[in-house]
């Protein structure tokens, strides 16, 4: 019973307050986590009590360490972005600081075990964190009641054709998540695009996704339409039941089709148009953080190599497979999406770099390979009349349309018109081509648009648009009190404001900003201007980013919606020349609340 506290305090805080969501989890791993969990905090009580000779200060002393040493860092982070870590260079600092407050909190335990019993103290501290721990279940298990009660639209059930083709082809239908293709010159593999031309592969050169999220990409294409005529709200909430529940599946088990999917764990049950169960929801949030998962990570990211293998042997079942209908396979591999875990030649990427965009086209050679791979399965096992459909879902991380250019490669079977599907296709019509091409529909082809996505601060809005959203956002984040706090802060100050979209345009519409001394405004479509230019309608200083430490301002504040992009294009571009870097802080900060919110609001 007395190792009962220890394990209680450490799993409390860690499967709480700093719950985080993953790629993929499965009760196995949940029960092994605490298995690991459990047997190191017992065996590091066991070290304490050899030296301290109570066994509840011993749990007291570990507990406050194994939290501070695993949990410490990620409030720093949460805090101050890797950018500004790796600008203002205290990393080590930071290291020895936090060992010092365990060391220090060590000797504090001791000194209070003088006058209070350790049991006591231990007693106490676990009442409070199950407090804490209570507040925070509830608010999951509200989102969780709150998505079964959530109505649920439905897709079309019956499917009624005028006149099928008699011999209707198989299809074979690989996403590769996050996939740029070959329309972004720094990410064209130009060895894998003559690789799928020699196996007869049509390129299309420009296609795009609508959108540059997982959760809102794959449904609309699923279900040959756009998000919100869908799901009626882009939450992933909302949209992520009809990537299981969806018409492109309806459509061919109408017509006929054996239908088969293959994806990573936490997306089989959608796959099986089950609602988000208990795994996805729960253990997904508990496991995250628990030692396991971070030793998993540091081994390479096996969830992602278990994923591509899981395809694999779906794909190998379902080409041996016997029947007279025809077959539609889809695999969704979670790659080239971050974690990085091996270089173009196999060799590992270090957990350290899993996430580092450096390493993002090395990462995507090597998948591509591997999806050639899997191509070669389907060549050598396949009937004659068969269509590979192969494409990703968005592109990585950019300016412009260079968030929605993905890859799209088709092989048609002799008999199919390769231009049913336009070279300038987005996914939303690519199933409405599809479909037109190989069973006879009449599918309207719908409007290109492309909807770039923020997901941050626990809300979900479109990046261009939605004044309602950005009010919300600005109330759950106290952006009155922080506008004001930043104008004391810098009263007197040379300001230069970065970012001039429709979030600045909504703040410059609704608050007094006119504390701040504002010396000029600068933005990435400014990079023209290589000299400082006067705007008469706005009565400031327009200036290219960078000239901006021409300007020598005091302080730069960021005053996009989502600061992390800038940051980064602050540290990795303009900061290239060190001479020419400047302070800058951010005009929207997020507060606890929306930091907890948003741990819910992740997504691929």
């Amino acid at each position: 019973m007395e190792l009962l506290f220890p394990y209680l305090l450490c799993t409390l805080p860690i499967h709480t307050l700093f719950a985080q969501n993953s790629g993929e989890i499965s009760v196995q791993d949940y029960i092994m986590s605490l298995f690991i969990t459990i047997l190191v905090i017992a065996g590091g009580i066991l070290g304490f009590n050899f030296f301290v000779h109570n066994v509840y200060l011993a749990e007291l002393i570990f507990c406050m360490n194994f939290f501070l040493l695993l949990y410490a860092n990620l409030i720093f982070i949460s805090l101050f972005t890797p950018y500004k870590r790796s600008l203002i260079k205290i990393s080590v600092t930071f290291g020895l600081i936090y060992i010092l407050c365990c060391l220090a909190l060590s000797k504090f335990l001791v000194f209070v075990s003088n006058w209070v019993s350790a049991a006591v103290c231990a007693k106490i501290l676990f009442g409070i964190l199950v407090f804490i721990s209570f507040f925070v279940y509830l608010d999951i298990i509200k989102k969780i009641v709150s998505f079964y009660r959530m109505p649920q639209k439905e897709t079309e059930a019956n499917i009624k054709f005028e006149k099928l083709p008699s011999n209707l082809p198989d299809i074979y239908h690989i996403i590769s998540d996050a996939h740029t293709g070959f329309d972004r010159e720094e990410y064209c593999d130009s060895n894998f695009r003559e690789e799928l031309i020699k196996r007869g592969f049509h390129i299309y050169q420009k296609a795009k996704s609508n959108y540059n999220y997982t959760y809102c990409s794959l449904p609309s294409l699923l279900n040959m339409d756009y998000i919100e005529n869908i799901a009626g709200s882009i939450s992933p909430a909302s949209t992520l039941k009809y990537y299981g529940n969806n018409k492109v599946i309806k459509v061919l088990k109408s017509a006929g089709y054996q239908t088969y999917q293959s994806t990573f764990r936490l997306y089989r049950h959608l796959l099986n148009n089950k609602k988000i169960c208990f795994e996805l929801n729960i253990i997904k949030a508990l496991l995250t953080t628990s030692l396991y998962f971070i030793v998993k990570q540091i081994r390479h990211a096996v969830l992602l190599y278990t994923n591509l293998k899981s395809i694999e042997a779906d794909l190998t079942k379902i080409l041996n497979t016997k029947t007279n209908a025809p077959k539609y396979f889809m695999g969704h591999l979670l790659a080239p999406h971050y974690p990085y875990t091996n270089k173009e030649d196999g060799t590992p990427i270090s957990y350290s770099n899993s996430q580092n965009m450096n390493y993002y086209f090395t990462y995507q050679k090597y998948i591509n390979k591997k999806l050639l791979g899997i191509i070669d399965t389907i060549k050598e096992n396949m009937k004659p009349n068969t269509i590979i459909l192969l494409h990703g879902d968005h592109s990585v991380s950019g300016f412009g349309d260079n968030k929605f250019k993905t890859l799209l490669a088709v092989y048609f079977p002799a008999g199919y018109d390769t231009h049913c599907i336009d070279d300038n296709c987005t996914l939303v019509n690519l199933f409405r081509s599809l479909f037109n091409e190989v069973l006879k529909t009449n599918y309207s082809m719908l409007q290109n648009r492309f909807e770039a996505l923020n997901v941050q601060h626990g809300i979900a809005v479109f990046a261009d648009n939605d004044e309602k959203s950005f009010k919300e956002i600005a109330d759950i984040n106290n952006f009155d009190k922080r506008l004001k706090k930043l104008v004391k802060k810098y009263a007197n100050k040379r300001v230069l404001l970065y970012g001039t979209g429709d979030f600045f345009k909504f703040v410059n519409q609704n608050y007094d900003i006119s504390g701040f001394n504002i010396i000029g405004f600068s933005d990435i479509r400014y990079d023209k201007f290589k000299t400082p230019y006067f705007d008469e309608a706005s009565g400031y200083t327009i200036i290219s980013p960078d000239s901006i430490y021409k300007l020598k301002p005091d302080i730069v504040i960021i005053t996009t919606l989502t600061d992390i992009y800038v940051e980064k294009y602050f540290n990795e571009v303009l900061f290239k020349d060190k001479q020419n870097r400047f302070k800058y802080d951010t005009l929207l900060k997020q507060t606890l609340q929306s930091e907890i919110e948003g741990l819910y609001s992740k997504v691929l």
